[in-house]
Protein backbone atom coordinates (compact mmCIF):
# COMPACT_ATOMS: atom_id res chain seq x y z
CA UNK A 1 0.00 0.00 0.00
CA UNK A 2 1.19 3.51 -0.83
CA UNK A 3 -0.49 5.07 2.22
CA UNK A 4 -0.40 3.93 5.83
CA UNK A 5 -1.59 5.32 9.17
CA UNK A 6 0.25 5.22 12.46
CA UNK A 7 0.27 6.90 15.86
CA UNK A 8 3.77 8.12 16.66
CA UNK A 9 5.78 10.26 19.04
CA UNK A 10 7.94 12.88 17.41
CA UNK A 11 11.42 12.29 18.83
CA UNK A 12 13.22 14.93 16.81
CA UNK A 13 12.79 17.22 13.81
CA UNK A 14 15.46 18.61 11.50
CA UNK A 15 15.02 21.51 9.10
CA UNK A 16 15.33 20.66 5.41
CA UNK A 17 15.38 23.48 2.90
CA UNK A 18 13.24 26.56 3.53
CA UNK A 19 9.96 24.90 4.47
CA UNK A 20 10.41 21.16 5.06
CA UNK A 21 11.38 19.07 8.10
CA UNK A 22 12.82 15.58 8.48
CA UNK A 23 11.06 13.85 11.38
CA UNK A 24 12.38 11.05 13.55
CA UNK A 25 9.32 9.20 14.86
CA UNK A 26 8.73 6.31 17.23
CA UNK A 27 5.49 4.70 16.13
CA UNK A 28 3.19 2.13 17.64
CA UNK A 29 2.99 -0.15 14.60
CA UNK A 30 6.33 0.42 12.84
CA UNK A 31 8.87 1.40 15.49
CA UNK A 32 11.40 4.10 14.60
CA UNK A 33 10.77 5.91 11.31
CA UNK A 34 12.28 8.80 9.39
CA UNK A 35 9.83 10.75 7.25
CA UNK A 36 9.76 14.11 5.49
CA UNK A 37 7.06 16.67 6.32
CA UNK A 38 6.82 18.99 3.32
CA UNK A 39 5.88 22.57 4.10
CA UNK A 40 5.65 22.00 7.87
CA UNK A 41 7.79 25.06 8.68
CA UNK A 42 5.37 27.44 7.00
CA UNK A 43 3.47 29.60 9.48
CA UNK A 44 0.21 28.68 7.74
CA UNK A 45 0.91 24.92 7.68
CA UNK A 46 -1.65 22.67 9.37
CA UNK A 47 1.15 20.24 10.12
CA UNK A 48 3.20 22.74 12.12
CA UNK A 49 1.98 21.97 15.65
CA UNK A 50 1.69 18.22 15.13
CA UNK A 51 5.32 17.69 14.09
CA UNK A 52 7.00 19.29 17.11
CA UNK A 53 9.24 17.11 19.32
CA UNK A 54 7.52 15.47 22.31
CA UNK A 55 4.16 15.39 20.52
CA UNK A 56 1.98 12.31 20.07
CA UNK A 57 0.50 12.53 16.58
CA UNK A 58 -1.64 10.45 14.23
CA UNK A 59 0.06 10.38 10.83
CA UNK A 60 -1.09 9.47 7.33
CA UNK A 61 2.16 8.68 5.50
CA UNK A 62 2.91 8.11 1.83
CA UNK A 63 5.42 5.35 1.18
CA UNK A 64 8.12 6.78 -1.09
CA UNK A 65 10.88 5.14 -3.07
CA UNK A 66 13.66 6.51 -0.87
CA UNK A 67 11.90 8.41 1.93
CA UNK A 68 8.32 8.34 3.16
CA UNK A 69 6.42 11.63 3.43
CA UNK A 70 3.66 12.98 5.67
CA UNK A 71 0.37 13.53 3.85
CA UNK A 72 -1.75 14.42 6.88
CA UNK A 73 -1.20 14.61 10.63
CA UNK A 74 -3.35 15.27 13.68
CA UNK A 75 -2.01 16.11 17.13
CA UNK A 76 -3.28 13.68 19.77
CA UNK A 77 -1.35 14.79 22.86
CA UNK A 78 1.25 17.51 23.45
CA UNK A 79 2.18 17.02 27.16
CA UNK A 80 2.01 20.75 28.04
CA UNK A 81 3.08 20.17 31.68
CA UNK A 82 6.57 19.22 30.46
CA UNK A 83 7.23 22.76 29.28
CA UNK A 84 6.44 24.40 32.63
CA UNK A 85 9.72 23.35 34.30
CA UNK A 86 13.28 22.96 33.08
CA UNK A 87 13.86 19.63 34.85
CA UNK A 88 10.78 18.09 33.22
CA UNK A 89 11.79 19.04 29.69
CA UNK A 90 15.38 17.90 30.30
CA UNK A 91 14.37 14.45 31.52
CA UNK A 92 11.76 14.13 28.76
CA UNK A 93 14.51 14.85 26.23
CA UNK A 94 16.68 12.25 27.99
CA UNK A 95 13.93 9.64 27.58
CA UNK A 96 13.37 10.26 23.86
CA UNK A 97 17.11 10.36 23.16
CA UNK A 98 17.49 6.93 24.76
CA UNK A 99 14.67 5.56 22.60
CA UNK A 100 16.14 7.01 19.41
CA UNK A 101 19.59 5.58 20.11
CA UNK A 102 18.52 2.14 21.37
CA UNK A 103 16.03 1.16 18.65
CA UNK A 104 16.34 0.05 15.03
CA UNK A 105 14.31 1.55 12.19
CA UNK A 106 11.26 -0.49 11.22
CA UNK A 107 11.19 -2.73 14.31
CA UNK A 108 8.01 -2.23 16.34
CA UNK A 109 8.12 -2.42 20.13
CA UNK A 110 4.61 -1.68 21.35
CA UNK A 111 5.48 -2.16 25.03
CA UNK A 112 8.30 0.38 24.78
CA UNK A 113 6.02 2.77 22.88
CA UNK A 114 3.41 2.57 25.64
CA UNK A 115 6.11 3.02 28.31
CA UNK A 116 7.45 6.14 26.60
CA UNK A 117 4.00 7.72 26.29
CA UNK A 118 3.29 6.97 29.96
CA UNK A 119 6.71 8.31 30.98
CA UNK A 120 6.02 11.63 29.26
CA UNK A 121 2.69 11.87 31.08
CA UNK A 122 4.23 11.07 34.46
CA UNK A 123 7.21 13.39 33.94
CA UNK A 124 4.71 16.23 34.03
CA UNK A 125 3.22 15.05 37.33
CA UNK A 126 5.75 13.30 39.54
CA UNK A 127 9.45 13.50 40.38
CA UNK A 128 10.98 13.83 36.89
CA UNK A 129 14.39 12.42 37.82
CA UNK A 130 12.90 9.26 39.34
CA UNK A 131 10.42 8.79 36.48
CA UNK A 132 13.24 9.16 33.94
CA UNK A 133 15.49 6.67 35.76
CA UNK A 134 12.64 4.17 36.00
CA UNK A 135 11.90 4.56 32.30
CA UNK A 136 15.58 4.02 31.45
CA UNK A 137 15.53 0.78 33.46
CA UNK A 138 12.42 -0.41 31.63
CA UNK A 139 14.03 0.48 28.29
CA UNK A 140 17.17 -1.47 29.23
CA UNK A 141 14.99 -4.47 30.09
CA UNK A 142 12.87 -4.27 26.91
CA UNK A 143 15.94 -3.98 24.67
CA UNK A 144 17.58 -7.06 26.20
CA UNK A 145 20.19 -5.49 28.48
CA UNK A 146 18.58 -5.98 31.89
CA UNK A 147 21.29 -6.33 34.57
CA UNK A 148 21.39 -9.34 36.88
CA UNK A 149 19.71 -8.27 40.13
CA UNK A 150 19.09 -11.41 42.20
CA UNK A 151 22.54 -13.02 42.14
CA UNK A 152 26.12 -11.81 41.97
CA UNK A 153 26.95 -11.34 38.28
CA UNK A 154 30.34 -13.02 38.77
CA UNK A 155 30.08 -15.87 41.33
CA UNK A 156 26.28 -16.36 40.98
CA UNK A 157 25.79 -16.46 44.75
CA UNK A 158 23.07 -14.57 46.60
CA UNK A 159 23.71 -10.86 47.01
CA UNK A 160 24.09 -10.50 50.77
CA UNK A 161 25.31 -7.63 52.89
CA UNK A 162 24.85 -3.90 52.54
CA UNK A 163 27.95 -3.10 50.48
CA UNK A 164 27.71 -4.04 46.79
CA UNK A 165 29.11 -2.88 43.46
CA UNK A 166 27.83 -2.63 39.91
CA UNK A 167 29.81 -3.70 36.85
CA UNK A 168 28.33 -3.27 33.33
CA UNK A 169 30.90 -5.64 31.80
CA UNK A 170 29.94 -8.36 34.30
CA UNK A 171 26.27 -7.72 33.57
CA UNK A 172 24.98 -6.63 36.94
CA UNK A 173 25.65 -6.30 40.65
CA UNK A 174 28.61 -7.87 42.42
CA UNK A 175 28.86 -9.13 45.97
CA UNK A 176 31.44 -7.51 48.26
CA UNK A 177 33.97 -10.34 47.75
CA UNK A 178 33.82 -10.23 43.94
CA UNK A 179 33.91 -6.44 43.96
CA UNK A 180 37.21 -6.55 45.85
CA UNK A 181 38.66 -9.02 43.35
CA UNK A 182 37.49 -7.17 40.23
CA UNK A 183 39.75 -4.30 39.23
CA UNK A 184 38.33 -2.04 36.54
CA UNK A 185 37.54 1.60 35.97
CA UNK A 186 33.91 1.00 34.98
CA UNK A 187 32.61 -0.18 38.32
CA UNK A 188 30.64 1.76 40.90
CA UNK A 189 30.32 0.90 44.59
CA UNK A 190 26.78 1.12 45.86
CA UNK A 191 24.51 0.23 48.75
CA UNK A 192 21.81 -2.42 48.94
CA UNK A 193 19.24 0.36 48.97
CA UNK A 194 20.15 1.19 45.37
CA UNK A 195 19.61 -2.42 44.28
CA UNK A 196 16.24 -2.57 46.07
CA UNK A 197 15.20 0.75 44.51
CA UNK A 198 16.01 -0.59 41.03
CA UNK A 199 13.89 -3.67 41.72
CA UNK A 200 10.96 -1.49 42.79
CA UNK A 201 11.30 0.74 39.74
CA UNK A 202 11.13 -2.28 37.46
CA UNK A 203 8.21 -3.85 39.33
CA UNK A 204 6.03 -0.75 39.69
CA UNK A 205 4.02 0.99 37.02
CA UNK A 206 5.36 4.43 36.15
CA UNK A 207 2.11 5.95 37.43
CA UNK A 208 2.86 4.65 40.97
CA UNK A 209 6.33 6.13 41.27
CA UNK A 210 4.98 9.18 43.11
CA UNK A 211 4.87 6.94 46.19
CA UNK A 212 8.59 6.16 45.95
CA UNK A 213 10.90 8.23 48.15
CA UNK A 214 14.55 8.16 47.11
CA UNK A 215 17.27 9.96 49.07
CA UNK A 216 20.16 11.90 47.54
CA UNK A 217 22.73 9.12 48.07
CA UNK A 218 20.68 6.52 46.20
CA UNK A 219 19.86 9.04 43.45
CA UNK A 220 23.57 9.57 42.93
CA UNK A 221 24.28 5.84 42.77
CA UNK A 222 21.36 5.30 40.38
CA UNK A 223 22.83 7.95 38.10
CA UNK A 224 26.23 6.22 37.95
CA UNK A 225 24.77 2.70 37.57
CA UNK A 226 22.57 3.73 34.63
CA UNK A 227 25.22 5.94 33.05
CA UNK A 228 27.81 3.12 33.01
CA UNK A 229 25.31 0.48 31.90
CA UNK A 230 23.88 2.55 29.04
CA UNK A 231 27.30 3.68 27.82
CA UNK A 232 28.63 0.12 27.89
CA UNK A 233 25.71 -1.48 26.03
CA UNK A 234 24.60 1.36 23.72
CA UNK A 235 28.14 2.49 22.97
CA UNK A 236 27.59 6.23 23.31
CA UNK A 237 27.28 8.98 25.92
CA UNK A 238 23.80 10.47 26.26
CA UNK A 239 24.05 14.15 25.24
CA UNK A 240 21.01 15.16 27.30
CA UNK A 241 22.52 13.54 30.39
CA UNK A 242 25.64 15.67 29.91
CA UNK A 243 23.45 18.79 29.66
CA UNK A 244 21.63 17.83 32.86
CA UNK A 245 24.98 17.40 34.63
CA UNK A 246 26.12 20.86 33.53
CA UNK A 247 22.86 22.46 34.66
CA UNK A 248 23.05 20.75 38.04
CA UNK A 249 26.65 21.88 38.50
CA UNK A 250 25.73 25.46 37.62
CA UNK A 251 22.68 25.44 39.86
CA UNK A 252 24.56 23.93 42.81
CA UNK A 253 27.26 26.56 42.38
CA UNK A 254 24.75 29.41 42.55
CA UNK A 255 22.35 27.83 45.03
CA UNK A 256 19.66 27.15 42.46
CA UNK A 257 17.64 24.02 41.71
CA UNK A 258 17.20 22.27 38.36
Amino acid sequence: MKLYKTDALVLRNLNRGDTDQLLVLFSLEYGKLKVIAHGSRKITSRKRGAVQPLTLTRFLIHRGRYLDSVRQCEELESFPELFLRMDRICYASYAVELVENSTVEGEANQILFAALVEALRQLGKGDPEIVARAFALKLITLTGYKPLLDLCAKCRKDLTGKALAFSPSAGGFLCADCAREKSEDQMVKCHRGTLETIKLMLAWELSKLGQLRVDAKIRGELYFVLKLHLEYHLGYRCATEMLIEKLKYRNNRYGLKL
